[in-house]
């Protein structure tokens, strides 16, 4: 089996699928596991299938575990320079987002919460002290 190519669309009826739809209507649900109760990495989701996840609301708090910054466009929708971050939820799973800069350069190890942009695309943003 291959993966699917970065740029496809999850399977419809998957809990890949699902946790899109979840980002499109700007809320970040988390899925766990049935028979364990442990939650899943959301890079493994197509493994499963949707009646072997429950879903729980996330608390939107993680850590800025690794950073790199684009200097050059590969996509229209990012202007340069714009970071790619891996966050660490509080619940365990990481992501592959953004790390608004403003009003803190971001760095490991800082304290973030999830929000959504003006384009409804999930960012993190510096945690409140």
């Amino acid at each position: 089996m291959t993966a699917p190519a970065a740029t496809d669309h999850p399977s419809p009826g998957t809990p890949a699928a699902q946790f899109t739809e979840f980002i499109a209507k700007q809320e970040l649900w988390l899925p766990y596991r049935k028979d364990s109760g442990a939650v899943v990495q959301i890079g493994t989701l197509e493994n499963y299938t949707l009646d072997e996840i429950v879903w729980k609301r996330a608390s939107g708090h993680g850590t800025l575990s690794a950073l790199t910054v684009y200097h050059r466009k590969y996509d229209e929708s990012f202007v340069p320079p714009y970071n790619v971050a891996i966050i660490t939820l509080r619940e365990g799973p990481f992501l592959l987002s953004t790390v608004l800069e403003d009003p803190i350069p971001p760095h490991i190890g800082m304290a973030v919460t999830a929000e959504f942009d003006a384009n409804g695309r999930l960012v993190f943003a510096p945690a409140a002290t």
